[in-house]
């Protein structure tokens, strides 16, 4: 067993872990916590009629029934089993062809987090 100090606190813990028990809680709310501020910051960005759109029951269940099906990233390689955080519009819905298809499973696609940021030009390159 090899040990080695908790990033936060310094306490001695088992690796590979980086953080206590008591750290990795705080750790873990305090990142739910910034997740939902950068939802509210990127909702407040979106058209009304789109923001309506992805918080309806009828997206919510496709959506969850297409990650269902497709638990993968189904842009990365095969070999590296990347799983699909993201369900995306092939044809955005902010297209007048993209949004009468909204709901149709064919112009879905299931990507990682990496890939969906590529798909919307956000992708920021590690150093």
């Amino acid at each position: 067993m090899r040990l080695k100090l908790c990033a936060k606190c310094q306490k001695v813990i088992e690796a590979p872990n980086t953080y206590c028990e008591e750290c990795q809680k705080k750790v873990d709310e305090f990142k739910e916590e910034y997740k939902k501020k950068a939802n509210n910051r990127y909702n407040k960005q979106r058209n009304k009629k789109e923001e309506q759109f992805y918080n309806s029951k009828a997206w919510r269940t496709l959506s969850k029934k297409y990650m269902d099906k497709h638990s993968l990233c189904e842009l990365c390689n095969k070999d590296t089993y990347t799983l699909a955080e993201e369900v995306h519009h092939i044809k955005p819905i902010q297209t007048p062809e993209g949004w009468e298809r909204r709901l149709d499973w064919h112009n879905l696609i299931a990507l990682c987090h990496m890939h969906h940021n590529m798909m919307h030009g956000r992708f920021k390159r590690r150093r």
